[in-house]
């Protein structure tokens, strides 16, 4: 699990900022909100509120580029990180970006340290905390310029040899981690493979929700209580869909799509494996539909984008609690009326054990969740530079016999704006008009 992240000098991010799920002493919904490790609490879920441009997206994008440095084995030496400075500040340019993550694995809790700039990895660290703020490294590493080498060390009480250790050291390379390159050796080492595992199968990417549908039917094919638990639930919308029904299709690949999936391959194993491969399972969904004139089969196009999103959202969350997921999600709750928002955030945590759930909205709609907790809610705002910052402190600060919704609207979450946008069409009409219907002149001007 995520006790904190912090980012700096990342895309809209300039100084550090810190994203945590650490609980405050409040004790509302305690059992449905909180999981605690030792004599830590832990949110299952953080709530990001914020205008347009405030920057949240880029805050969700630093847990997934995260994901994507510890893992990605580069194919190219040269090839660059896809990170930004922030931009608007000539002083950040050739500053380092920098994250620092902390977290849970079992009961054991880790500090992932790293900075980079976009042709290298200039420091990284990963330590074990044994006992309260006592830790141990596992391993570190730093570029030494006057060289153009990596070097890296490793806990003298880890499982790997000296030849083992030489070997992960010359074979760090600048734009590739410490554990992606322990990951590419026949090396065996049970402490660093928890945390590669970790990030692998736990800590998530950003979700699309809306490319998810062929996942979606793959997932009800195969898990029979998965499909009982969607038919239940449907049953409270008072909708007619009785049963999903999927089928698959074998469809071929053709030979030149699958000479540039090889080439897009970085290990040999992946490679070794697309080599053997030439067709896919496309899976389709039928959504059976009862009326008084009977049952009626309809393909999953001629459904509502409401239905198929509660279904994409339910079936992620399903997953995610089985499997202990980090899922991260970019405007939650678009196409789904309020008390579906609710029942599907009621569901995960309700049910989430050790999974987390991280979301950017503007659905006012969240606000009255019946129970919210009020340190799950972040505001996410720009300053006058430009620079993306984080308030924890001011929802939490908010009187509880206050609706959330009132609040917000009386313009208690600071420095968003509830009148946002703020333009009269009416008074501006003739203005608006003219530019609408004017002929335009050469070089745009009017």
């Amino acid at each position: 699990m995520v006790q904190k992240l912090f980012v700096k000098n990342f895309y809209s991010i300039r100084e550090k900022v810190e994203v945590s799920f650490e609980a405050s002493k409040e004790k509302q919904f305690n059992e449905d909100w909180i999981v605690k490790i030792g004599n830590t609490r832990l949110l299952k879920a953080l709530i990001f509120y914020g205008s347009n441009g405030s920057g949240k997206t880029n805050i969700l994008y630093a847990f997934h580029v995260l994901r994507f440095i510890i893992l990605s084995i580069p194919k190219e030496i040269d090839t660059q990180f896809n990170i930004m400075p922030f931009a608007l500040d000539p002083n950040y340019e050739t500053e380092p970006t920098s994250f620092e993550l902390y977290f849970f694995i079992n009961e054991v809790r880790y500090k992932y340290y790293i900075e980079l700039n976009k042709e290298k990895i200039l420091n990284e660290e990963l330590r074990q905390y044994t006992c309260g703020n006592k830790n141990q490294v596992v391993f570190s590493r730093k570029f030494i310029p006057e060289r153009g080498v990596n070097k890296v060390r490793f806990g003298a009480w880890l499982s790997l040899t000296t030849e083992e250790r030489k070997v992960i050291e010359q074979s760090t390379k600048n734009n590739i981690s410490v554990l992606s390159v322990y990951a590419s050796k026949n090396i065996s080492c049970n402490d660093l493979s928890i945390v590669r595992d970790y990030f692998k199968y736990e800590f998530f990417h950003i979700y699309s929700v809306e490319d998810g549908d062929q996942d979606v039917a793959k997932a009800l094919q195969q898990d029979v209580n998965l499909k009982f638990l969607l038919m239940d639930l449907i049953k409270t919308f008072h909708s007619n869909i009785v049963d999903i029904k999927i089928s698959e299709e074998i469809q071929q690949i053709p030979e030149e799509a699958r000479q540039i999936l090889l080439q897009m391959r970085t290990s040999p194993e992946e490679r070794e494996e697309l080599e053997n491969v030439h067709s896919f399972k496309k899976y389709k969904s039928e959504f059976i539909h009862k009326t008084k004139l009977g049952e009626f089969a309809l393909d999953s196009c001629l459904q509502s984008e409401g239905t198929k999103n509660f279904i994409r959202h339910l079936v992620l969350f399903y997953q995610a609690i089985q499997r202990n997921w980090l899922v991260i999600l970019d405007e939650f709750g678009v196409g789904l009326q309020a008390r579906t928002q609710h029942l599907l955030l009621d569901f995960f945590l309700k049910f989430s054990q050790k999974s987390q759930l991280l979301f950017a909205t503007q659905s006012i709609g969240i606000l009255d969740f019946p129970n919210m907790r009020r340190d799950a809610i972040i505001i996410v705002s720009k300053d006058s530079i430009g620079q993306t910052s984080i308030d924890a402190t001011t929802v939490r600060g908010i009187h509880r016999n206050i609706k959330l919704r009132k609040a917000y609207f009386d313009g208690r979450f600071t420095t968003i704006d509830p009148k946002e946008p703020d333009i009269n069409f009416q008074v501006n009409y003739d203005k608006y008009m003219s530019l609408i219907f004017s002929k335009q002149k050469k070089g745009g001007d009017l």
